[in-house]
């Protein structure tokens, strides 16, 4: 085994209590801004972080039953209720249970680097979720996002356990579809995409998207939800393992999980310059392109304690304490293949700073990038962050 690889495992447990004591988790192996242990992932790495307290509202947690609410029409009987919660799906909901029935001004985005969260994303999609319901959703932890997204002015904020059994259910996809605000928390990717991916999952959130709601996610959370993405099927990938081998065994990539427009051709990555990424990004490009997925794609890196907000006219901006990398490959690597050093000249990125913007979809930056290459086992320049 790799020296730099090492895991740790627990038995994973969950808590249902009334308080918020949720942990938000790791992405592809990656703890999130806490000190408490928590549950573990997939990959075996210990997955806990603790979101900052919001406005308190009354956690309800819910495992079965019927929740008797839906939109009224103009005679007073129901009109698309709720379906059935079904045994055995665990939900924590914090404000009215009932629909607010209104509707966002959106479609936004809300593309999240991992680490502490960033308040100010929140408060900006407070202008186009117009008070409506937050459905997060997690495949580990607890309620940890409740009361904290609760108090930036949500009607409430339902976070769902989502496992593959339940990833076609009824009430799940009506929860998706009402919903003005969809948040996928930090996790493991590669249980999300194991779990939803080909599900009616993929359609409840496009559908919420297309009707004005936000859509976003941070560490886990973010690697999902650009056309292609980074999998962690077997565990993260460093980069200089991507730059030595871009076919090794860590190397597993998807596509075609969830079709957000302004996201159309871009690979997006999460605790960027915290955890030297550049490298496999550019074996991300490479992969994407010599695999014959797209002629050309963007990938878009995002620093922790940072995030980009996409308003509906695609126009995004970088908020938080970091930087955002956007680079551009329109054109082949010279040398992609199983156990070769990744030979790739010709990309051009971009490092943003808060109050930098960009242009979705397509990530289209103002002014001059800076080259980068990868070449023997290296990016040049070796060190591409500020």
């Amino acid at each position: 085994m790799d020296a730099y690889r090492f895991a740790w495992f627990m038995p994973l447990t969950l808590s249902l209590t009334l308080a918020c004591t949720g942990a938000d988790a790791v992405d592809d192996g990656a703890s999130e801004g806490s000190t408490t242990a928590g549950p573990t992932t997939s990959s075996g790495e210990t997955a806990s972080a603790t979101e900052p307290p919001g406005t308190s509202g009354s956690t309800s947690v819910l495992e079965t039953g019927v929740l008797d609410t839906g939109v009224l029409d103009s005679s007073g009987e129901p009109d698309d209720p709720v379906p059935p919660l079904p045994a055995g799906l665990v939900v924590y909901i914090t404000g009215d249970p009932e629909d607010a029935d209104v509707e966002p001004t959106g479609p936004g985005l809300v593309l999240m680097g991992g680490g502490a969260d960033v308040d100010e994303a929140f408060t900006w999609w407070g202008d186009y979720i117009a008070g409506g319901d937050v459905v997060v959703l997690r495949t580990s932890g607890a309620d940890g996002y409740n009361d904290y997204l609760y108090g930036f002015g949500a009607d409430s904020v339902e976070t769902i356990m989502l496992s593959a059994a339940y990833a076609n259910d009824p009430y799940v996809i009506w929860k998706l579809r009402h919903a003005e605000a969809i948040w996928i928390a930090g996790g493991d990717q590669a249980t999300y995409l194991s779990a939803w991916k080909d599900t009616e999952v993929e359609a409840a959130v496009e559908h919420a998207w297309g009707r004005g709601a936000v859509v976003g996610g941070t560490s886990a959370g973010l690697a999902v939800l650009g056309q292609f993405m980074f999998a962690a099927y077997n565990d993260t990938v460093y980069s200089y393992e991507a730059l030595e081998d871009p076919y090794n065994q860590y190397m597993t990539m998807e596509q075609g999980f969830l079709a957000l427009p302004l996201l159309a051709g871009i690979i997006t990555d999460s605790h960027f310059g915290e955890r030297d990424r550049m490298g496999r990004l550019i074996g991300f490009l490479a992969r994407i392109i010599t695999d014959g997925w797209a002629p050309a794609a963007t990938g878009l890196g995002v620093d922790e304690a940072t995030a980009v907000v996409v308003g509906p006219d695609g126009i995004g901006t970088v908020i938080g304490a970091g930087y955002v990398y956007v680079m551009h490959a329109e054109q082949p690597p010279q040398t992609c293949m199983p156990g070769v050093p990744l030979e790739y000249d010709g990309l051009v990125y971009y490092t943003l700073s808060p109050g930098d913007t960009l242009t979705l979809p397509g990530a289209v930056v103002a002014g001059a990038g800076a080259p980068i290459a990868a070449s023997g086992g290296v990016t040049i320049p070796a060190d591409p962050y500020p």
